[in-house]
Order: structure tokens, then C-alpha cells, then sequence
């Protein structure tokens, strides 16, 4: 057993505005996104806003971020 073992530091997750599809209404509505590293999630408990579905498994069209 090897007891030096390495842990990464944790990725820094960040907030942004984006755009994303509901699965029930099939809009894009706007939606709040977390991103950390590559990996990019809406927030979770978020609701469409035309037809109150969760947008949980909503798929992620665009996220708007300053360069």
C-alpha cells in the first residue's frame, strides 16, 4: 500500500447565463449553468420558464461568458 497518495485540488465551478433546450416544450429558454473544468451543467432545480418542466436533462446550446 503506498501512503503517499495525491490528491488534486478541486476545479473552481462558475455561473453564467446560457441558453438551454426543454425537453417538454421543445423552446430554448434561459437558464443558469455551472461549469467546472470542461464539464458545463445547468443548475440544478431550475425550471422552464414557458412550461415549468425542470431543465435538469435539458441540453445546453449556448453559454454566454466574457473573454
Amino acid at each position: 500500500m503506498n501512503p503517499q497518495v495525491s490528491v488534486k485540488p478541486a476545479a473552481k465551478a462558475f455561473e453564467a447565463h446560457g441558453f438551454v433546450y426543454c425537453p417538454i416544450c421543445t423552446h430554448t429558454v434561459e437558464a443558469t449553468i455551472l461549469t467546472t473544468g470542461k464539464v458545463s451543467k445547468t443548475k440544478p432545480g431550475q425550471k422552464c420558464a414557458r412550461c415549468s418542466a425542470s431543465l435538469d436533462a435539458g441540453y445546453i446550446f449556448r453559454v454566454d461568458r466574457a473573454a
